[in-house]
């Protein structure tokens, strides 16, 4: 099996959505921190349902604790592939709004500069169960322990 790439998209096989825009002419808008999961199946689709009629609103994500993300994407160009399921069945569509992702920890002067570039509109994050503890005892919710935190 080919790895999806840039090089790779051509060939995805039919019934797969792809990106209908020029990648290659896509420009960042957004740099999202935090650049999990629930980012990446919300936001970032909703950035590559506009980005065929507003090209600068692409996303460069940072992982913020480890460069696992960084690590998964990289190789594929930033291109991954959702599935959207409904009572018609599971229909495959890959994402192209994320053109790379920055690891803070050994990109930190990078990404900083990349945040405060004029080219980007939006500094976004996701807050997620992560960052928050319930405490069963009290029924309160507490910031996460520092060692949960990036």
């Amino acid at each position: 099996m080919t790895r999806l790439s840039a090089t790779s998209l051509a060939a995805v096989p039919q019934g797969v959505a792809v990106p209908d825009y020029d990648r290659a002419s896509i420009t960042p808008g957004i740099v999202h921190l935090g650049i999990g999961a629930f980012h990446r199946a919300h936001m970032a689709v909703y950035v590559d349902d506009l980005l065929k009629d507003q090209p600068d609103w692409a996303i460069v994500g940072a992982s913020l604790r480890r460069p696992d993300t960084k690590e998964a994407l990289e190789p594929q160009d930033g291109l991954y592939t959702i599935a959207v399921r409904d009572a018609a069945g599971t229909h495959p569509r890959v994402i192209g709004s994320i053109l790379k992702v920055l690891d803070a920890n050994s990109e930190r002067e990078d990404l900083l500069a990349l945040m405060a570039s004029p080219q980007i509109r939006i500094v976004s994050l996701t807050v997620t169960e992560k960052g928050y503890c319930h405490d069963p005892a009290t029924g309160e919710t507490r910031s996460a322990p520092s060692r949960y935190r990036a």
